[in-house]
């Protein structure tokens, strides 16, 4: 039907595309006329989409998106609505060392001489390792008096604890703060408290528990019948924390 002296294509499609001359006749003869050519712009799309991704601080990061359509493509990237400047006009954009300041929405747009097409979002989260403020202090207490260990830790939530006493990690001791009610003499010894969340963990300084013990007697001074002139001895055991100090009276 392409038999007028104008040929329409509607609804153009890639295959379309290509060259195209038109031959005239009459009862005098036939003229051929000059090629014309036809390119059809195909629009961007996006074929593989930027994942969202965590990462630990001072790792890399990398977004990255796959378009289709006419080349060449050009790449401009945002971050929480902004336009990206330096190597952000290609189709993968690098994070170096990441900081918190990092962490938000990415998308990117893909433009050719056909149009333009935006990705959807990518969210970068940047984990913070643990770290700790405020160390546990070492105390004394009387035997049978509480005691109690805290710290104060920073870094991405949710960040769990793990205390322990002489290296050795005691059960449901898993807040920031440990408390020890009726100290015993066996309580006593070095602990530390285990702060770990998604990027890593860190380990307090140690903190000692002394616990005093107060003085008993295990063996009571006995009475004494002596002669006169003689020697008299009384004498006492005593237990309890050294050094113990004795006064006698009579």
């Amino acid at each position: 039907g392409a038999t007028s002296s104008t040929l329409t294509l509607t609804n153009v499609q890639k295959t379309d595309a290509g060259s195209c001359t038109v031959v005239v006749t009459n009862v005098a003869g036939s003229v051929t006329s000059a090629v014309a050519t036809l390119t059809v712009l195909v629009p961007p799309g996006i074929t593989t989409q930027p994942r969202s991704q965590a990462v630990t601080q001072g790792q890399n990061a990398s977004f990255s998106v796959v378009a289709s359509g006419t080349t060449p493509f050009t790449y401009q990237w945002y971050f929480n609505g902004s336009s990206l400047g330096g190597g952000a006009q290609s189709s993968t954009l690098t994070l170096n060392a990441v900081a918190p300041s990092n962490a938000g929405n990415y998308s990117v747009v893909v433009a050719n001489a056909g149009g333009s097409v935006t990705s959807v979002v990518a969210t970068l989260t940047v984990l913070v390792p643990p770290g700790i403020q405020t160390q546990p202090n070492s105390q004394t207490v009387t035997q049978g008096q509480n005691a109690s260990f805290s710290v104060v830790a920073n870094g991405s939530a949710l960040l769990s604890y793990q205390w322990s006493l002489n290296s050795t990690a005691l059960l449901g001791a898993t807040s920031s703060t440990l408390t020890l009610t009726n100290a015993q003499t066996t309580d006593a010894g070095s602990y530390m408290v285990v702060v770990t969340n998604a990027a890593g963990s860190v380990t307090s300084a140690v903190a000692t528990l002394t616990v005093l013990v107060p003085p008993g007697i295990t063996t009571q001074p006995q009475s004494l019948t002596v002669t006169q002139g003689q020697s008299a001895s009384f004498s006492v055991v005593a237990s309890g924390t050294a050094p113990l100090s004795y006064q006698w009276s009579l």
